[in-house]
């Protein structure tokens, strides 16, 4: 049964109040989860069914819990994501997709391994330079095991509040440690820059002790993902803390082929297309390339221009380079230390 038919059942059930009806289709939905290897939420929703309250470890609890908040702006420190993207979407290099596989394996099999008095590997660093895949590989990895996307904001964590940094943390894992997540700590050179950093405040140091401690004893069921385009700003004792550590780097003439495949598939594209397209594109970032293949097909659509030409390719690597050249220019304006990729 479709899972639109199924969701018709429910309602159905509900208005008929017919509790045979609705546990016959609760029962299907937790056995589709379970072909699509979301136990975790298939073990959640069967524990819900048989004794009507949701178990230790479960996005339902936290969902309908206030979210953890600064105390200085009464600003959300988390946001609560459920991606759409799944591992097909995002492409990988085979080293990548090896470590990721592992982790996910491990993830699923999460009670079998604390049983034998092992936990899995469920601690990432991804490091790399901008528009490389490290956020979508994040959400790709929370769309895999059916779970939601805890996003730390740190426009709201970072507190001009003498203290009030490291409390922030300690809000953003007490809060995790209550549901099963895949925690992102994006752009996370924002706190944990070298101690050894002579142009670092104290505070930044004590939030990066902080960090390390709670990370330490963060024992929830989740993996925590931290990502930054500065890793070589990171504290060294950081590096030590992750399970492992997963290099962005710009796509390879095999990657671009695929991504081009991926994006263009189907679109009036001719071979000879592709061929000069890959080539043409070889040092763009990821995102430069999906943002180029997006032009590609509005102009197609918007201008029923048929096959895609040559023309229409330069027009759009001419568009990323005029981007590009305007974010450079703004980053110059706002921070003259940015490191311009």
């Amino acid at each position: 049964m479709s899972r639109g038919d199924l969701l018709k059942k429910i309602f159905r059930s509900y208005k008929s109040r017919s509790d045979e009806a609705f546990l016959e289709a609760a029962n299907e939905i937790i056995q589709e989860e379970r072909q699509k290897h979301h136990l975790i939420l298939a073990n959640e929703l069967s524990k819900i069914l048989e004794n009507g309250g949701s178990p230790k470890h479960t996005e339902i609890r936290g969902a309908f819990e206030s979210l953890p908040k600064d105390v200085d702006r009464n600003a959300p420190l988390v946001d609560i994501r459920h991606p759409d993207r799944f591992l097909a979407d995002v492409v990988l290099s085979a080293e990548q997709e090896q470590i990721i596989n592992s982790i996910l394996f491990q993830f699923r099999a999460w009670d079998i391994l604390e049983a034998n008095g092992l936990r899995p590997s469920h601690r990432l660093l991804f490091c790399g330079p901008p528009g490389c895949g490290k956020t979508i590989t994040a959400e790709a990895i929370a769309g895999e095991l059916g779970i939601p996307l805890l996003y730390v904001r740190f426009d709201a964590v970072v507190s001009s509040l003498l203290g009030e940094t490291a409390n922030n943390l300690r809000k953003v894992f007490d809060f995790a440690s209550r549901g099963t997540w895949v925690l992102l700590f994006d752009e996370f050179d924002a706190i944990g820059r070298s101690r050894d950093d002579a142009t670092e405040h104290g505070e930044l140091k004590r939030v990066v002790n902080s960090f390390l401690q709670m990370l330490d004893r963060f024992n929830g069921n989740t993996i925590v993902i931290a990502a930054t385009n500065f890793e070589q700003s990171l504290d060294p004792a950081l590096w030590r803390r992750f399970d492992e550590v997963i290099r962005f780097d710009k796509p390879e003439l095999s990657q671009i082929q695929m991504l081009l495949q991926s994006k263009l598939r189907g679109k009036f594209v001719s071979k000879s297309f592709f061929a000069s397209a890959e080539k043409r594109l070889l040092g763009m970032s990821y995102a430069d390339i999906e943002r180029a293949c997006l032009d590609l097909l509005r102009k197609s659509v918007l201008e029923s221009t048929g096959k895609l030409t040559a023309a229409d390719l330069d027009w759009a690597i001419k568009r990323q380079e005029i981007r590009k050249q305007a974010v450079a220019r703004f980053s110059s304006t706002e921070n003259p230390q940015v490191d311009k990729d």
